[in-house]
């Protein structure tokens, strides 16, 4: 039973995270563009895997990479968010309001092992669902021209992470020579 409301829960949440995301990222891009704001990388931040409630959007310019391109680490650089200097934490308040509540939500149909060390099935699926729902909503944003004619590089990134969601977010949402570049940095 409560696989089958949470599984509701997420068929009602995804949609409206998918366009809060879009519509958020879209706006957040056209007011850095406003402001001649360039960047060549694109991230949004959910949180740990286990809490996904605020997203973070990050962006970074060519010239705020720390090492020149012949450095040994400079895909790592490149494509490693954490080491990004633009850290946009208010950008995507629809989105993160729909989480909280979708996360109030979740916590009172889903009752946590108070023992438990690891996502149990249910927190499993209830995660992939949103960072799904995040990763659409990104690829939305894209696909409806909100980087124009440029091809920035774009991932749901967590930080201090090897989460699946980095990896697949980047084979969906850039192009495959760039995809090929991050995959052999990391």
């Amino acid at each position: 039973m409560e696989t089958e409301a949470v599984a509701s829960l997420l068929m009602e949440v995804q949609p409206a995270l998918t366009s809060a995301v879009s519509t958020g990222a879209r706006e957040h891009v056209a007011r850095l563009q406003a402001q001649g704001i360039e960047f060549y990388g694109y991230a949004l931040l959910p949180g740990e895997p286990f809490n996904i409630g605020n997203l973070v959007a990050v962006t970074n310019s060519e010239a705020d990479i720390q090492v020149p391109p012949g450095d040994e680490e400079y895909f790592e650089y490149r494509f490693a968010v954490d080491e990004w200097a633009h850290w946009w934490h208010d950008e995507l308040s629809a989105a993160n309001a729909l989480l909280a509540e979708a996360n109030e939500r979740f916590a009172s149909l889903h009752t946590r092992n108070p023992d438990g060390f690891e996502m149990d099935e249910v927190e499993v699926a209830y995660s992939e669902g949103l960072l799904e729902a995040v990763v659409s909503g990104l690829y939305a944003a894209k696909t409806s021209g909100t980087f124009g004619d440029k091809e920035p590089f774009l991932v749901v990134w967590m930080s201090d992470s090897d989460a699946a969601i980095i990896t697949e977010s980047v084979s969906r949402l850039n192009l495959p020579a760039i995809a090929d570049e991050f995959i052999a940095a990391f």
